[in-house]
């Protein structure tokens, strides 16, 4: 029995999602989600679809019980380690895991002729913005450790510089990702030598200034080296959730499930949908994250996928970007995501095409 009270409201869930590629953004643009819940009598509200702050604030928070999200880890440890600070405790829980590499470039400007073997003494952008949780400082620190490393070299051996950006406005987006006016010009003006990128925004902003890349992640075969915030990216619910209606959360992966497949089938499908997510287009999302994106879908919580969280949590918390250590097997619970694979979704109305 649980030792919680009923908590979901009598017809109301809750999805969010990150402008990125992500099985909920299929399933969303599909209404697999709304269809199956509406099954069971649930209404389906997405974050992204409210002005209300302090819903749109719940993306990076969540405190509201009946939230799913599918997004980046950076927000989810950040969110996680501020809590057991703070608290001593937190309501999450991990019920998957996705890997999707979107490409992750380092670009300089035209002409400069970088590579990561030239690096030492360069000026290398990095986010600067007040706050909730800075994802785009995180995700560049890390890209800049990993190509230093390939070739023996540290951060010491660069110069880091803040590039100032916006606070987050709950109302709408916040500037200061890589595709960001401050990056960009930072980068243009020549105030930096060199700025993180990734997904399809940094695509179009390759070729918008016809700028160089010093290092494409995505190339490197061994999986640790392309960790970042998306990579893997947890698939989180409330604790509280999870315990008063745990059927609820599987059918939630079951969907995820069914989108896994459904994408492996639709391709160039896949592509429309993740660019509307991204708010780029289907050429950029297809010259940027290739063929492969696809069949990336998949949701797992396999000995490799995990080992890769816990790096990235010990790679944040040594950087002073997360406030508390993180143990990621006290996170995680397996159970729904068991039950997801055991039972995967009929949908005769919905066949993959």
């Amino acid at each position: 029995m649980s030792l919680f009270p009923p908590l979901v409201p009598a017809d109301t869930l809750w999805i969010t999602r990150c402008p990125v590629p992500t099985a909920t953004a299929i399933g969303l643009n599909q209404r697999w989600f709304a269809d199956v819940f509406a099954k069971r009598n649930y209404q389906v509200h997405t974050l992204q679809d409210t002005n209300d702050p302090n819903l749109r604030a719940q993306h990076f928070h969540h405190e509201l019980k009946t939230l799913f999200r599918e997004g980046g880890n950076v927000p989810a440890f950040w969110n996680r380690a501020r809590n057991l600070s703070n608290k001593g405790f937190d309501h999450t829980v991990v019920v998957g895991l996705t890997w999707v590499d979107e490409v992750q470039l380092l670009l300089a400007r035209p002409g400069a002729n970088l590579s990561p073997e030239k690096l030492a003494g360069k000026v290398l952008g990095l986010s600067n913005a007040p706050g909730a949780v800075d994802i785009w400082r995180a995700m560049a620190l890390r890209g800049y450790d990993t190509a230093l490393k390939l070739t023996g070299l540290t951060l010491g051996d660069v110069v880091l510089k803040d590039l100032v950006a916006p606070e987050v406005n709950w109302n709408g987006q916040r500037r200061g990702g890589t595709w960001s006016q401050a990056s960009e010009d930072a980068l243009l003006s020549g105030e930096v030598d060199v700025i993180y990128a990734k997904g399809a925004p940094a695509v179009a902003l390759k070729e918008k200034h016809g700028l160089e890349v010093v290092l494409d992640l995505n190339t490197l075969e061994d999986l640790a080296l392309r960790i970042n915030n998306g990579t893997p990216r947890p698939i989180t619910v409330h604790r509280h959730f999870l315990d008063d209606k745990p059927e609820l959360v599987a059918l939630y992966l079951q969907v995820l499930n069914y989108a896994s497949d459904w994408a492996k089938a639709n391709p160039y499908r896949v592509a429309d949908i993740v660019a509307a997510a991204t708010n780029t287009t289907a050429d950029a999302v297809r010259q940027g994250d290739g063929d492969k994106l696809a069949h990336s879908f998949d949701v797992s919580l396999s000995a490799e996928r995990i080992a890769a969280f816990q790096n990235q949590a010990d790679f944040l918390r040594r950087h002073s970007l997360i406030s508390a250590p993180i143990d990621v097997a006290d996170w995680i619970v397996e159970a729904p995501l068991k039950v997801a694979l055991a039972q995967p979704l009929s949908l005769p109305s919905l066949e993959i095409a």
